[in-house]
């Protein structure tokens, strides 16, 4: 190389079609579950007193509340006979209340409840004792199982199994909760092996459920990356992956879009199960 040569700039890496990526398979579901646990406790042990009480962006919810649904989610998740009882003890719920939103928000509030009276201690170490056997349990389900559909009215996207439902929504679900917490309390964030996961299954269900034209989404900050969504992209943008993902699942809007400008409308108005 002489004096004047300049180095070859690395070539752009392309975007990655989002509903070409695979499913989790249960082992790295449970590993990624597993993960985003460890940072959730890692979250909760440094939380004050006061914290508990701290009101979070999940309207009705304090910190102390989503503690409580992160544990009796993972409760579930480890007595899988437990699971099915409770999900159909919340749905008989939903459909004597006339079925406002989705049956899952029962099934929430019924793990809420069932810790109302408990200790913030007790709410902890029930969070720890299930958090540890939880993901293994997911795991075990036989593929049979794994294959049965998920009614519609559970607010899953169409066509969602129940592997999907053990293997996909757990780890989002805890991953979305712990920046909740962080927003609430301003406690640090702890990184986890599993957030990546978290961002590729996102997008992947955006991507399939995507009927607008293509385009290409740069994901920039804690969880970068590159994605297209639909097929023969017309712009491209760049946003943050933490804003977008609260964004895709209902919470606040605070979502820089750079870029081509002409997918921002329906980005915005898409949204995610988490």
């Amino acid at each position: 190389m002489t004096a004047s040569a300049q180095p070859p700039k690395p070539t752009p890496k392309r975007p990655t079609q989002a509903r070409s990526v695979p499913l989790p398979t249960p082992p790295s579901a449970a590993a990624a579950t597993a993960a985003e646990y460890a940072a959730l406790l890692t979250m909760v042990r440094s939380l004050a007193p006061a914290d508990w009480n701290a009101p979070t962006e999940c309207t009705g919810w304090r910190v102390r509340d989503m503690l409580a649904h992160c544990a009796g989610a993972a409760e579930q998740g480890a007595k899988f006979a437990l699971f099915g009882a409770r999900y159909s003890q919340a749905v008989l719920r939903w459909v004597r209340a006339g079925r406002p939103g989705d049956s899952v928000d029962f099934w929430c509030a019924q793990q809420i409840a069932q810790r109302e009276s408990w200790s913030n201690g007790d709410v902890l170490a029930d969070l720890e004792r299930w958090s540890r056997s939880a993901p293994a349990a997911r795991q075990a389900i036989p593929a049979l199982l794994r294959r049965m559909p998920i009614p519609p009215f559970a607010g899953l996207r169409p066509g969602a199994d129940l592997g999907y439902l053990l293997d996909s929504i757990p780890v989002r679900d805890i991953w979305l909760h712990r920046i909740d917490i962080a927003r609430a309390t301003g406690a640090a964030l702890p990184r986890s092996s599993g957030e990546a996961e978290v961002v590729t299954q996102v997008m992947r269900d955006l991507d399939l459920s995507w009927t607008e034209p293509g385009v290409d989404v740069e994901l920039t900050g804690r969880v970068p990356g590159r994605w297209r969504l639909g097929d023969d992209p017309q712009s491209s943008l760049s946003v943050d992956a933490v804003a977008f993902m609260r964004l895709l699942s209902g919470r606040s809007d605070e979502c820089v879009f750079v870029g081509d400008q002409a997918a921002a409308p329906a980005l915005r108005s898409a949204r995610v199960v988490f």
